[in-house]
């Protein structure tokens, strides 16, 4: 009996034993990682560009307060965004909007307080697919986003979007110059 219980008592001791069962194995893993982006330009009529990715739109003319608070063509500017230089394997680009959004109408980026150039009060500008409605806004500073299809991100026309000056607040829009300042962020995948 005693050799009975030796021997139980041994094996276990072999099989839990670390040294016995102990392997190390190193693995190197190596890959290449590479950047997936283009060139995102933007353009359109009365497009600027100061050549560092900062561009200004300027609507043609002076639109009247009643061609806002309608909202009407008058009051809205068409640009694209244009992709080009691709890298390989960019298949999605999904565009975001930040901006100083309106407290009462959380989709139109309105101006700074600290820019004096803009004398406008209560209104602000969405951002938009072009031919939509105002509902499809871009909503500053959100997870909303735009997808561009396999044609914008091929086609030499882009992204088309419109910007829309719209009041605030219905019937509160006072005239004046109007300046506020959206950026873009770009996805790539």
């Amino acid at each position: 009996m005693r050799i009975t219980l030796h021997k139980l008592a041994i094996l276990p001791g072999l099989f839990l034993s670390s040294s016995v069962l102990a392997t190390d194995i190193n693995v190197d893993f190596t890959a290449t990682v590479k950047a997936s982006t283009c060139n995102i330009t933007l353009t359109g009529n009365n497009v600027t560009s100061d050549g560092n990715d900062t561009y200004t739109l300027t609507f043609p003319g002076t639109i009247g307060l009643d061609k806002i608070a309608n909202k009407t063509t008058q009051a809205q500017a068409n640009f694209n965004l244009i992709a080009s230089g691709c890298t390989t394997g960019v298949s999605k680009i999904t565009t975001k909007l930040s901006g100083n959004a309106s407290g009462s109408s959380p989709a139109l980026i309105i101006p700074s307080t600290s820019d004096t150039t803009s004398t406008t009060d209560y209104i602000g500008m969405g951002i938009k697919r072009i031919d939509t409605d105002d509902s499809t806004f871009l909503t500053p500073n959100s997870a909303q986003s735009i997808i561009w299809s396999g044609t914008e991100i091929s086609s030499a026309e882009g992204l088309k979007l419109t910007v829309a000056l719209r009041e605030t607040s219905a019937g509160r829009g006072v005239p004046g110059d109007f300046r506020a300042q959206a950026t873009f962020n770009f996805i790539y995948e």
